[in-house]
C-alpha cells in the first residue's frame, strides 16, 4: 500500500527567509536520499526515480510538505518523516 506523508507548520517568517528553508530542506532529502528538485510556480518539487514525489508550499504564515510514496518506497516514509521534521524544527521551531 502506498503511503502519504503531509506536515503542516505555521511560522512567522518573512516570505524570503520560508523559501531558504524550503530550500534547506530540499537539499538535505537531495543529501540523503538523492533524488531531483523543482519548482512549479512558488512551490517546489522533489522527485526520486523510485517514486518518491514530494511539494513543498513555503507561504506567508504556513509551511506545507506534502510527500507521495509508492509501493515499494513506503518503508521509506518513517526515516523521511524524521528527517522533514527534524529540519522544520530546526528553523521552524518544534511542532508540539
Amino acid at each position: 500500500m502506498a503511503k502519504n506523508i503531509k506536515i503542516c507548520r505555521q511560522h512567522e517568517m518573512e516570505y524570503d527567509e520560508c523559501r531558504e528553508v524550503a530550500q534547506q530542506l530540499l537539499d538535505k532529502l537531495v543529501d540523503h536520499f538523492g533524488g531531483s528538485i523543482s519548482c512549479i510556480g512558488d512551490d517546489y518539487q522533489y522527485r526520486h526515480p523510485t517514486g518518491i514525489k514530494a511539494v513543498i508550499e513555503a507561504r506567508a504564515k504556513e509551511f506545507n510538505v506534502n510527500v507521495k510514496l509508492g509501493l515499494l518506497t513506503g518503508a521509506l516514509a518513517p526515516r523521511l518523516d524524521e528527517e522533514i521534521n527534524r529540519v522544520l524544527d530546526e528553523h521552524l521551531g518544534s511542532s508540539v
